[in-house]
């Protein structure tokens, strides 16, 4: 056999090997997680899976670890290392792997380099690429990101509990490695179309579970699935204290007084609306690629709108109105004006995606009777609960409604008090005046702007908007200089959606929602708007 021919057929044998271990471990993990979940496998079999991955990840391609990891998100589960202690999510050390693995392949790989040398490379590495930052937007959201990080450590000096907030400031540095590392992968143009589908498939397996409880419920009570999903799923994503307090208490239900109560869809997460904003980061990935000619993407999009009327989060909804009131205006805009000014010729130029955006609000509309008709037929109600919840976002009295409010007023108050540097990141419920622990029970601001304000005062909040902003300038930036507008124009839609939606929860701040967040931002970064103007997510 020819060399040529030889080196061809040993590198296509080694990528059909790889596939083929990348989806062993893949199955796996799912089966691992499937079993563990019912009850089949012990908690602890999560530990082996978790050594498992670790394993893989160490000696396989950086960027085929990097897709598992993604495709990965909805399936990390908390590590029973003793029973004080099990509630730490895998990710954090399988992220952590991930990175250092991604480091040290990027800066010390070199052929016949001696330790020296690599280190060399390192710092010349490390100038160019501060340097380079310096002119960049990616050096810009690196700024904002170093400034929040020191105003959450110097708020740790007003902090009740130092180390709940510590716990938090290290979350955060975690969770960022995530976007250092697709930021860097996503510079090669093929990685860009596979971690945009390893985000789909992520958001496919949430789908499959949240529409899997919905037929539980139909073959159960609904005590009997709260009780049997609180003691063996919560455990073992989240650990046996998380799923104790949702034994007894939770959101998973709506209620009304002339109705049943409804399940609320939540996938693998503890709360309806960290399932509500996951999905809508999905969005994000289903609508590219639906754009990208594949029809049968047709499918998750209605499943996800369903599944956003489904979840009864009234925030959502409500966060909704000005992204597609803003599509709604550009469709009427692009038909009726006849100027020739540049924002005319823009929005022509992008008729294809403001068609996109106004049928995904008819698609949202035609959910809220569709999903009033199944609820009906499974809790027994009649066929107008999601508008009568929808319904409940102004009535004043409402309980949850009054709750919100009361809790917003704590906070503006708490903000007034501590106007500097709060209460100390991770200490929200200082402001509540409740014990520091009920921060695990979900004790927050019902509002992100608030709740950043609150723990880090001002200083924390003017970082957390410039932060938002910086991201949302990048993205428009994309649009402007790009020839295919299709992605930057689809993330500053969810994007928008996304900060609107801050301003009723802190769901963001979800491990699971955040990891696919940075997703999506490392994919917006990864490329300089000021040089590419074809599409450069394909």
């Amino acid at each position: 056999i020819p060399r040529k021919t030889f080196l061809t057929l040993n590198k296509l044998g080694a990528k059909y090997s790889d596939k083929i271990s990348f989806y062993i471990i893949l199955a796996i993990e799912i089966l691992t997680v499937i079993l563990t979940s019912i009850g089949v496998f012990p908690r602890e079999a999560i530990l082996a899976m978790t050594g498992l991955l670790i394993f893989y990840f160490i000696f396989s391609k950086v960027e085929d670890s990097l897709i598992l990891f993604i495709i990965s998100i909805p399936l990390f589960a908390a590590l029973p290392i003793s029973e004080k202690f099990d509630s730490m999510a895998n990710w954090r050390i399988l992220l952590a792997i991930l990175f250092l693995v991604w480091f040290i392949k990027k800066y010390f790989s070199l052929p016949s380099a001696s330790i020296l040398h690599s280190i060399e490379v390192v710092k010349d590495g490390t100038k160019n690429s501060i340097r380079n930052a310096r002119k960049s937007n990616l050096g810009l959201l690196g700024l904002f990101i170093l400034l929040f990080l020191i105003v959450g450590v110097l708020s740790l000096f007003v902090a009740t509990d130092i180390i709940v907030g510590i716990k938090k400031i290290l979350f955060l540095i975690n969770i960022f490695l995530l976007f250092i590392v697709v930021q860097d992968i996503a510079k090669n143009r093929e990685m860009r179309p596979r971690i945009i589908k390893a985000g789909a498939v992520a958001g496919i397996i949430s789908l499959i579970v949240s529409y899997s409880q919905l037929i539980f419920v139909f073959l159960t009570p609904l005590y009997n699935f709260w009780q049997w999903w609180a003691k063996n799923v919560i455990s073992v994503f989240y650990g046996s204290n998380l799923a104790k307090l949702l034994a007894v208490s939770n959101t998973w239900f709506s209620y009304y007084s002339d109705s049943p109560p409804t399940l609320r869809m939540f996938s693998v997460f503890p709360d309806s609306h960290s399932f509500a904003l996951f999905t809508i980061i999905s969005l994000v990935f289903f609508s590219y690629l639906l754009f990208k000619k594949n029809k049968k993407i047709w499918f998750l999009i209605i499943l996800s709108f369903l599944a956003l009327v489904f979840c009864g989060s009234r925030g959502v909804w409500l966060s909704a109105v000005i992204p597609f009131g803003i599509v709604l205006i550009l469709f009427i805009y692009k038909n009726v004006g006849h100027s020739t000014s540049h924002i005319t010729h823009l929005i022509r130029n992008n008729s294809h995606l403001i068609r996109l955006f106004t049928s995904f609000l008819l698609v949202f509309l035609i959910a809220f009777p569709v999903a009033s008709l199944i609820m009906s037929q499974s809790f027994h109600g009649n066929g107008t609960l999601a508008f009568k919840r929808a319904k409940s976002i102004t009535d004043m009295e409402e309980l949850s409604v009054k709750n919100r409010m009361g809790i917003w007023k704590a906070s503006f108050q708490s903000v007034l008090k501590h106007p500097i540097l709060g209460v100390g990141i991770g200490n929200y419920p200082i402001v509540l005046d409740e014990d520091i622990s009920a921060a695990r029970k979900g004790a927050s601001a019902h509002n992100l702007y608030l709740d950043i304000a609150s723990e880090m005062g001002l200083l924390g909040l003017i970082v957390l908007l410039l932060i938002f902003w910086q991201i949302l300038k990048t993205a428009t930036k994309h649009i402007k200089y790009f020839k295919d507008q299709t992605f930057p124009a689809i993330f500053t839609f969810f994007f928008l959606w996304l900060l609107i939606y801050n301003l009723f929860d802190v769901v963001l701040l979800n491990d699971k929602v955040l990891l696919l967040f940075m997703v999506i931002l490392g994919l917006i970064y990864s490329i300089n708007g000021n040089k590419l103007r074809n599409n450069p997510y394909e």
